[in-house]
């Protein structure tokens, strides 16, 4: 039996070559995980992206994202990371855990904390304004209602990985521009049901925007005359 072992383990160990994704180890899923959000926030392509979660052939991708978000969101040990991550699963149309749009709560044991504040020009905070709006109609939206957002720099130039909140009663999700590249970098979207929606930019000094109301679809579209509304486009220019 010793000489079995030694022969196993030290001698002859085995060797995987060229084993799927799917044959790694849960640890290892997870950094392949994290490499495929990094490679997504480099190239932007989401058929590859999903090429690639489906081969790592995982029980439940959603909630192995979400897990990773969270945790991400714990440690804080890379930005980069965190943000590939969330804009990986928003692309792959997976909900983002609740952590991911609020702070982190302060912690519950008694402690003494040194902080140290460095001013941050306010110049380097981008504020945002909004330079259009318009009611969408059934007639705009006969399938679906939907909130557009279209999101652009100073100079007019689309902005793509804009993260915008959504919130009403029972929503609270984040889009991000540039997801939908073939209606410019600068657009999102969000399928809204019936409801009043509140809207803003964030890592920005941009205001909220509220009461936006979207209704219920009318019987007869032609008849409502673009009274219900249906949706809303949004433009925000940079100041």
């Amino acid at each position: 039996m010793a000489l079995g072992l030694l022969s196993t383990w030290v001698i002859l160990p085995v060797e995987f070559k060229n084993a799927d994704p799917a044959d790694l180890r849960p640890a290892l899923k997870d950094d392949y995980v994290r490499m495929i959000g990094l490679a997504y926030a480099a190239d932007g392509d989401v058929a590859r992206a999903q090429q690639r979660v489906g081969a790592l052939a995982l029980a439940n991708p959603a909630h192995t994202l979400t897990d990773l978000i969270e945790r991400e969101i714990r440690t804080a040990a890379d930005p980069a990371t965190q943000d590939a991550l969330i804009h990986l699963s928003h692309a792959l149309g997976f909900k983002l855990p609740y952590t991911a749009l609020r702070p982190p709560p302060a912690p519950r044991h008694s402690t003494t904390i040194t902080i140290t504040v460095v001013a941050t020009p306010v110049s380097r905070v981008p504020s945002f304004a909004l330079i259009e709006h318009a009611q969408l109609s059934c007639v705009d939206e006969p399938d679906s209602a939907h909130l557009k957002f279209f999101v652009r720099d100073a100079a007019g130039k689309d902005l793509p990985n804009i993260a915008i909140a959504i919130r009403s009663k029972d929503v609270l999700e984040t889009v991000y521009t540039g997801l939908k590249p073939e209606r410019g970098i600068g657009y999102a979207d969000y399928e809204a049901a019936p409801g009043t929606y509140a809207v803003t930019i964030l890592n920005s000094q941009t205001e909220t925007f509220a009461n936006l109301v979207v209704g219920e679809m009318p019987a007869n579209c032609k008849a409502d005359r673009g009274q219900t509304p249906r949706g809303w486009k949004l433009v925000f220019q940079q100041k």
